[in-house]
């Protein structure tokens, strides 16, 4: 289940960092001051094949794989985001309904509307035969 981790970093003073985490996702939300969403970058899959759902009013949805720079196990490099256009969002949405439970209500429907709304935009996975 998706835990509140405390004490999250603020670089920004017109919105508040909020940053959740369990084995599977990582979830980052930014508030306005009066609470509102105003962004969101929801990981997930982090312990295998790391992948994020961002969606922000001005951008909208991006989607994309993290690249962990980790080439050879003795050369460690920054972790990147690169293309990964396909959004299995029934299964995130199943993932994120099950591990949510402890997330404020709102954020919680707001987040779940937008993996919908993804999963409406974005290339879905093909199944191969």
């Amino acid at each position: 289940m998706l835990q509140k981790i405390r004490k999250v970093r603020q670089d920004d003073a017109n919105r508040e960092r909020h940053w959740f985490q369990d084995d599977f996702f990582d979830l980052f939300a930014w508030t306005d001051a009066a609470g509102e969403m105003i962004a969101f970058q929801l990981c997930y899959d982090r312990l295998n094949r790391e992948r994020v759902l961002a969606w922000s009013e001005p951008t909208g949805f991006i989607h994309r794989r993290i690249d962990d720079g980790e080439a050879l196990p003795v050369q460690k490099m920054t972790p990147i985001m690169v293309a990964d256009g396909q959004f299995a969002a029934d299964d995130i949405a199943a993932e994120f309904d099950n591990r949510s439970t402890g997330i404020d209500l709102r954020w919680r429907q707001f987040i779940r509307n937008k993996i919908d709304e993804a999963g409406k935009q974005l290339p879905v996975p093909r199944n191969l035969p």
